[in-house]
């Protein structure tokens, strides 16, 4: 009986251990936040934290939260955090201790002079400006809700992003990730509505395991507020240099270099004057010219080259012109297999002598992957097949005597130079650089003389003059002049003037209407496929070098996060 007795004693001492171990374990009930996109590009951050103590005895908790992200190339960029409140549920507010260390913003949050345990909740608020990163097709919200930090296990998770306007529910885009920093698991729901997201956890965090969320939405709801790039002081000029080398460079910087630039622009940015000419003869922009220019060996220019040579720039016109002409040449199709999907289609080898340098490389790379490539699925390489053709029409304009250097480089330099001058809060520099230093690019002579030419073309393909009657009813005349107005981004007036006209679909294209063919059903057609060549060939980056959290996202990604614990 007696030992019995004991035995029961001994299994209840163990129960009432076991039990108190239980009791004394420390974990986040509930994590909560909710986030509202403002119009001004801030978001409003409110986190309700329900934090179970157990029997242990703290004075309160702590929330560490970065203030710098990083993008894809390495570049910090900071945000801003203000407006900050800690109250409980009832609106009474905690006493807390705000720092800034290790580019974290920790909130030590309670009385050094008092102890609590059990359930405290802790309504964390505040405004964050740098958040929103700006795409070309999207705005989005790449946020850590809790961060992989936190010490302890976090029960439930729950975040809510919230638009300042409601919108169709097909326009917003959502994703999460789950996990260690780094995972790309998805253990988590995902609820829209027209105007919000609600992101779940399905399942327990552990410690340094967090929710990232992706939240992207229609472009022009929120003002451009990026954040500003970071530096700090041991990586900048200031830490490095000695004060008088600070001095000079700060004199050149701020008053020698916003001087200089317009200056050199007035002496050296601005095209010859054709009245320099031996001749003193240039032809001009006449109302009917319907030529291209000509390189000094007699070789017509490419549609492309063409374009290029009015604006002083290689952009998706002159891409876009440059597909049509090479299938008018025979070396590719295009065809619209289904609505508004295209395909382009290989026909011929790349090594006809009659292709120039960038036709061929643009051939070879754009067809690396297969014989036919689909314009609707972005794909990863096009970006770069893109950039190097501008890149070779650069340098074939220069090697051409067109221009003297690539002006595409020269702008690319003046727009760094703005920039760091917007920086380093020098609006003088940064007013020459993009002002006068974009500018600098010029033409030769030779430039000049065939750009003047190339006016003319344009002028005669958006006129509406009914001179050279019998031309208009000529489909390849039509079609031959039809990239340079593609180049020129007057293919719809161009297309105009031939509407009349009955046509048969050409042999370089195949469309998926099955109606009647005009010269206006065609360039219809081709601009969406226009469309869907800018939108595969424009990188998923953001104009301050974020990549999406659509594309290669993950846990602790984007900004915000951190972690927190007791103390």
């Amino acid at each position: 009986m007696i030992k019995r007795f004991l035995t029961i004693l001994v299994f209840l001492a163990i129960f009432l251990q076991l039990g108190s171990a239980v009791d004394a374990k420390e974990q986040i009930q509930n994590f909560d936040s909710k986030i509202n996109i403002n119009k001004d590009g801030t978001i409003e951050v409110e986190e309700k934290i329900v934090y179970d103590f157990g029997n242990l005895q703290r004075h309160g908790i702590y929330r560490n939260t970065p203030y710098i992200k990083t993008n894809k190339a390495g570049k910090k960029f900071e945000l801003e955090f203000e407006n900050f409140s800690v109250t409980d549920e009832n609106g009474k507010k905690y006493q807390y201790k705000k720092s800034v260390s290790n580019e974290n913003i920790n909130l030590k949050i309670g009385d050094p002079n008092r102890t609590i345990t059990g359930v405290n909740i802790y309504l964390i608020k505040y405004k964050v400006s740098g958040a929103l990163t700006y795409f070309s097709d999207h705005d989005e919200l790449y946020w850590n809700s809790n961060g992989n930090e936190w010490t302890i296990p976090i029960l439930s998770l729950t975040s809510e992003v919230r638009l300042p306007v409601g919108v169709a529910q097909r326009e917003i885009s959502a994703s999460c990730y789950t996990g260690y920093l780094g995972s790309k698991d998805q253990d988590c729901q995902i609820n829209k509505t027209d105007i919000s997201a609600t992101f779940k956890t399905i399942g327990i965090l552990e410690p340094n395991q967090g929710l990232t969320l992706v939240f992207g939405f229609p472009k022009n709801i929120a003002l451009l507020l990026e954040p500003k790039p970071y530096v700090s002081f041991w990586q900048s000029f200031v830490g490095k240099a000695i004060l008088g080398m600070i001095i000079l460079v700060a004199i050149f910087w701020y008053i020698v270099y916003p001087i200089y630039i317009p200056v050199k622009w007035l002496r050296e940015g601005r095209d010859p004057s054709t009245r320099s000419a031996r001749s003193g003869q240039v032809p001009g922009e006449v109302s009917a010219w319907f030529d291209p220019p000509k390189t000094k060996t007699g070789r017509p220019l490419t549609p492309q080259e063409t374009g290029a040579l009015v604006d002083e720039r290689v952009d998706i016109d002159d891409l876009s012109a440059m597909i049509v002409s090479l299938a008018q040449k025979g070396f590719m199709k295009i065809e619209e297999r289904e609505k508004n999907n295209f395909y382009l289609v290989k026909k011929k080898d790349s090594s006809d002598s009659r292709l120039l340098t960038f036709e061929k490389k643009f051939l070879d790379e754009i067809f690396q992957g297969g014989e036919t490539i689909s314009l609707k699925n972005k794909k990863p390489s096009l970006n770069t097949v893109v950039e190097e053709s501008k890149k070779s029409i650069y340098e074939k304009l220069v090697q051409e005597g067109f221009f003297p250097e690539n002006p595409n480089k020269i702008r690319t330099f003046y727009t760094v130079i703005g920039s760091l001058a917007l920086t380093t809060i020098n609006f003088a520099l940064a007013f020459s650089a993009f002002l006068f230093g974009r500018n600098m690019p010029k033409k030769t002579l030779l430039g000049v003389e065939a750009s003047s030419i190339a006016k003319s073309l344009r002028k005669f393909l958006v006129s509406q003059e009914r001179q050279l009657e019998f031309q208009a009813k000529n489909q390849m005349f039509f079609e031959k002049l039809l990239p340079y107005a593609i180049a020129f981004g007057v293919e719809k007036i161009w297309a105009d003037r031939f509407k009349d006209i009955e046509m048969r679909p050409p042999d370089w294209y195949e469309g998926y209407s099955t109606g009647r063919f005009n010269s206006i059903a065609l360039t219809n057609s081709l601009n969406s496929s226009f469309s869907s060549f800018q939108s595969a060939a424009t990188p998923t980056t953001s104009s301050s070098g974020f990549s999406s959290g659509f594309s290669g996202g993950s846990s602790g990604g984007g900004g915000g996060g951190g972690g927190g614990g007791s103390w």
